[in-house]
Formats: C-alpha cells, sequence, structure tokens
C-alpha cells in the first residue's frame, strides 16, 4: 500500500534538504575528500528534487539561497580551449552559441548578451532567457551567497562543466591525472560580467514585514510598513592564492563594490610566501571575512604567520606547510599550539625579522595570552619541515578536531632509532644527518633515551585521541631522498612501528613511505579498523618483487582491505622532480 504524505509535509522535507543543498553548495573545499564528485552529488539530487512536481519545483525554487557560478541564469562565457578562430573579431559580441548564428543578430544585439541560449536563434535571445529564468530551479531574488571559481594561473573566473566529472571520472583516475586540475571543460566568464552580476544581485530587495507597534506613530508606521532589504551579502572566492604579493588583493579591489565584497569575502586560501608581506594582509582584512586554508609556503618570519592566525583563526580549518625553516629556537608548533606564547614585542615589527630575540623580554612573554591556534584545524598536511616526536604528540593533543595528517618525516631516522644495535650492525642501519624526530640530535645514548621517551608520549597521545580517521607517514628528507638501508626493515622497527598505529581507535586509512608489506600486515593483526591503505616510496632502482607481497597480501585478507595503493615516484631528470607512477590501485567491490 503507497502512504502519500500530505503536502505540507512534503513541503518541509524539502525545505530540509535545501539547507543540506545550501550548506554543500557553500562548501569552500572537502576536507581531505573529493570536491568536484561532492558538486556533482548535489546538482544531480536537485534536479532529482525538482523533476517530481511542480510543488516540489517550487518550494525547492523558493528555499535554496546559495547559487555557484551564476548558476540562476545562462552567462554570456567563452570555452577555455574550443573558441572558433572567427569570433576573434567580435570579443564584444561573444554568445557562445553551439549552433551557428547570423552574425549581423549577433552585432544588433550587443548590449543584450549577458545571458545566451545555445539551442535558438539570437532574434528569440531574449524571450528564450525569460523562459530560463522562469524554471531556473534558483532564483536570483533569493540568493543571498554567491560561490565563484577562479583560476589563479590563467587569472580568469570559470564554470566548470560538472557533466564531464562523471563522464570521464574512470578513465581521468586511471591515467592518474587530476580532474580538479584538467580544463578543457572550463568556460571562461570575464570579469565585466561578474561585476554586472554582482552589480544586479546587490541591487535586488526584498520587502520584510514591518515590525512596529501598533501604540507607535501611526504616520510613522506607514511610512516603515514594508522596509526594503538587500539579501545578497556573502561571496565565496575558490582557488584564488596568493602567488605573487599583488595577484589577490588586485583582484578583490577590481570586484564591484558591494556588500558582499567589502569585507564578507570567503577565501580558499592564503598563501603565506616569501614574497607576502604585512601589506599584502592588511590589503586583504579589508575584503576577506573567512579563509578556509592557511599555506605556509617558505614564510620565515613567525609574526606574520600568528597575526594570519589571528585573522582567521575561527574559519582556518586546514593548515599546508610546504616548507618552514625553523629561524629561533623556539619551534613552530608549540607557539601556535600556544603553550609558548608569542609576543610581538619579540619582533621588529618590521618584515626583515632582524635582532629577533626569543629569550628577551621574559616578562611580556609571561603575561601575553595564550592561543591554541590549533584547535579548529581538521586537515593537516607538512612537506619540507624537520617535524620532530613532541610535534607529532602536541598536534594529536592541542587539534581537537584533526581528522587527517599527511606528514613528511625522515624514514631513515625512524628505522635507525626503532631498531636495537644489533640490528643496527647486521643490516648497516645508518642514521641520517637531518634533525627529523629528535631536535639537536647527536650520537650519545641520551638521544636514545629521549627518543624513546618521546614515543612512549606519542603512544599515549595517539591512543587517547579519538578524531583522527586517517594518517600518513611520507619519507621526506634534504640529506638523502632515498632510503639508506637497502634491505627490509628490521623486526623490532615492524614491531614497535606496528604497535603505535594500530594503538588507534579511530584510524580508517593508513599510508606510508616505506617499501614493507610485513608492516601492513601486522597492523592487520592487531588493528581492524583500519582498512585503507597506501604505500608511496622512491627507489632509483625498483625491487622486481615489489607488487607481489602486497598482492599477495591482499589475498590474505581480502575480508578486511577495502583499498591498498601503491606508489612509486620516479626521479626525472629533465624537470629534476619526482614524477609518481601507479603501480597497483586495488578497490574492493562491494556487491
Amino acid at each position: 500500500m503507497v502512504v502519500l504524505l500530505p503536502l505540507y509535509i512534503q513541503k518541509y522535507i524539502i525545505k530540509i534538504l535545501c539547507r543540506y543543498i545550501d550548506k554543500n553548495n557553500k562548501l569552500i573545499d572537502c576536507v581531505g575528500g573529493d570536491y568536484r564528485g561532492n558538486e556533482s552529488q548535489i546538482k544531480r539530487l536537485m534536479l532529482t528534487l525538482a523533476l517530481v512536481s511542480q510543488d516540489w519545483f517550487k518550494t525547492l525554487s523558493n528555499n535554496l539561497t546559495v547559487s555557484v557560478d551564476f548558476n540562476y541564469t545562462n552567462l554570456n562565457h567563452k570555452n577555455l580551449y574550443n573558441n572558433n578562430n572567427n569570433n576573434n573579431n567580435n570579443n564584444n559580441n561573444n554568445n557562445n552559441n553551439n549552433n551557428n548564428n547570423n552574425n549581423n543578430n549577433n552585432n544588433n544585439n550587443n548590449n543584450k548578451n549577458l545571458y545566451n541560449n545555445n539551442n535558438n536563434n539570437n532574434n528569440n535571445n531574449n524571450n528564450n532567457n525569460d523562459i530560463d529564468l522562469k524554471y531556473s530551479i534558483i532564483k536570483k531574488e533569493n540568493i543571498k551567497t554567491l560561490k565563484l571559481h577562479f583560476d589563479h594561473q590563467g587569472s580568469f573566473f570559470y564554470i566548470k562543466d560538472i557533466s564531464f566529472y562523471e563522464k570521464d571520472k574512470k578513465q581521468t583516475s586511471k591515467e592518474n591525472n587530476s580532474l580538479d586540475d584538467d580544463k578543457s571543460d572550463e568556460k571562461i566568464i570575464e570579469l565585466d560580467i561578474v561585476n554586472k552580476e554582482l552589480e544586479k544581485l546587490s541591487k535586488l530587495n526584498t520587502t520584510i514585514p514591518s515590525t512596529l507597534s501598533l501604540l507607535e506613530n501611526q504616520k510613522q508606521q506607514l511610512q516603515q510598513q514594508q522596509q526594503q532589504a538587500i539579501i545578497f551579502k556573502n561571496l565565496i572566492l575558490r582557488n584564488i592564492s596568493s602567488s605573487n604579493e599583488t595577484e589577490d588583493t588586485d583582484i578583490l579591489q577590481s570586484l564591484y563594490r558591494c556588500e558582499a565584497t567589502d569585507g564578507n569575502i570567503h577565501l580558499l586560501e592564503l598563501d603565506l610566501n616569501p614574497i607576502f608581506t604585512f601589506n599584502s594582509l592588511n590589503k586583504i582584512k579589508k575584503h576577506v571575512k573567512k579563509v578556509f586554508t592557511l599555506k605556509i609556503n617558505s614564510c620565515i618570519d613567525n609574526e606574520l604567520i600568528i597575526e594570519s592566525f589571528k585573522q582567521y583563526k575561527n574559519s582556518i580549518s586546514q593548515l599546508f606547510i610546504i616548507k618552514y625553516t625553523q629561524q629561533d629556537e623556539i619551534p613552530l608548533f608549540p607557539i601556535l599550539a600556544g603553550i609558548i606564547p608569542f609576543n610581538n614585542n619579540n619582533n621588529s615589527n618590521n618584515n626583515n625579522n632582524n635582532n629577533k630575540n626569543i629569550n628577551n623580554n621574559e616578562e611580556n612573554i609571561k603575561e601575553s595570552k595564550k592561543i591554541n591556534y590549533l584547535e579548529n584545524i581538521e586537515f593537516l598536511k607538512i612537506f619540507s619541515m624537520e617535524v620532530s616526536l613532541k610535534d607529532l604528540e602536541l598536534i594529536l593533543n592541542y587539534s581537537k578536531k584533526v581528522s587527517q595528517l599527511v606528514i613528511s618525516i625522515c624514514f631513515n631516522n625512524l628505522i635507525y632509532y626503532l631498531s636495537t644495535e644489533i640490528e643496527r650492525k647486521k643490516s648497516k642501519i645508518r642514521k641520517c644527518n637531518c634533525g627529523s624526530l629528535i631536535r639537536n640530535p647527536s650520537n650519545s645514548k641520551e638521544v636514545n633515551e629521549e627518543f624513546n621517551r618521546n614515543w612512549d608520549s606519542l603512544k599515549e597521545a595517539l591512543k587517547n585521541n579519538k578524531t583522527l580517521k586517517s594518517l600518513e607517514f611520507f619519507h621526506e628528507c634534504y640529506a638523502s631522498q632515498i632510503l639508506l638501508c637497502k634491505q627490509s626493515p628490521s623486526k623490532t622497527f615492524i614491531e614497535r612501528f606496528s604497535s603505535l598505529i594500530s594503538l588507534s581507535t579511530s584510524m580508517e586509512s593508513f599510508g606510508t613511505g616505506i617499501n614493507c608489506p610485513q608492516l601492513i600486515e601486522r597492523i592487520l593483526e592487531q588493528n581492524k579498523t583500519i582498512t585503507d591503505f597506501s604505500v608511496s616510496i622512491v627507489e632509483v632502482n625498483g625491487r622486481p618483487d615489489m607488487i607481489q607481497p602486497y598482492q599477495s597480501l591482499i589475498d590474505k585478507n581480502k575480508q578486511h582491505i577495502n583499498s591498498l595503493k601503491l606508489v612509486k615516484f620516479v626521479f626525472n631528470y629533465g624537470t629534476e622532480n619526482f614524477n609518481p607512477v601507479v603501480l597497483m590501485d586495488y578497490k574492493k567491490i562491494n556487491i
């Protein structure tokens, strides 16, 4: 028997789904997830709901308040790579129709080509556009938030055809390319069109009922019975990156001035690179309300890093450290965690970082406020930085929301410290000269004792952490790009490392930078909640049996392994970089 819900309950459910759709359309990135995949799913959900009935369509349309790339209308845009050469002399009339249109009609409609219809002639463009707006799921007059995508390499706004995503997803993944980096399906939106649409949205008013009391002056009540308010107040910009000092600010300042662009912009990323200055940050602060990702990219100014966190601490959920070199005696993470307060008086308030002295002004340091800038971080990725065990312990203890950690360490040191003296001599395991894992390393026995103490503390921190879902360790070292140990890691290393990872009760995914199938096998024996594995290795001469041991591991543990990916990085002498080569990409097929 089919039970039909009353229409008012149906509408109530649709309104709940609208809030879910709006929330996902506001996402500027998916933490460790598939941004384009999520975007495609939300688009399909919208279309599915809209096609059920006229009542569902109206309810959906009246309650959606977020627009992505002006999806309430058909914009005049041009394809990034498939522009017709015949239109080069008619850039001002670019209607991008798929069918061949009459050039004379294009010229006559020069002032009416903000919207186009690819299936009709230009003589009917205005009528067809009215129809498009009438049956658009997103209504312009309801828009509170607009999200735009920007190509910071080409310096243009664009629309990405999501239909290409699902169509080419399998093929693209096999070719090991990034779907979000594929620009063959991008269509450019010119800046003047963006500004015209921003102007229109900023001038749309909505009627708000009067809140005046009947006891108030009758004349004033009549004058203010209907108040007009602008509802478009937020602009989300994805992919803008401060790759140079003026790029962010130039783009932000070139946008049409309205409430949404004056201090209410949400930005995907703030890139603290060597040429990013306090002046750059001050300009961005005038326009940007929230920053989703903070990237520390060869920035050596701790004061600039802390000031960026202070400004956007509540909105930063991703922290990428691409390269960081410690400039003083105090490491970065104790400062970010608020264990050691950072005092601006330690610096000279200039961009040259001259005469810094952490040890002076001790009274001011004690009095300064301790702030944990890591507490909202969900995704943390660290490369080209000498990370210590104390740093890892601190991250697990103070990043209260962290779900994904991607960290580069020196596996040469890790293998050395986790092996016995007998194993070191037998397998010729050497210690690396870098400072990874232990601060100020030496060859004394105290260093080994310090490592063991820190290792036990790290085990306790990982055991107590309940938010971590994914942990990946990659081998990276300025002193040695490849592993010094030519043989398989020692049994003690495998046992101690696997026991650390197996302590986590929340982890589902683990990645390692060493070719050791025995390590994964031992983890599987101790922890059944970890089901997804990845191995990324750097070896000059690959072993002929590199794939077979992992295939045997999968065959033996098919009931527990959901996925296993094996990637080898091969050095390219032409580009002087390591290029990834996928050797295995196993995924369990659920029937």
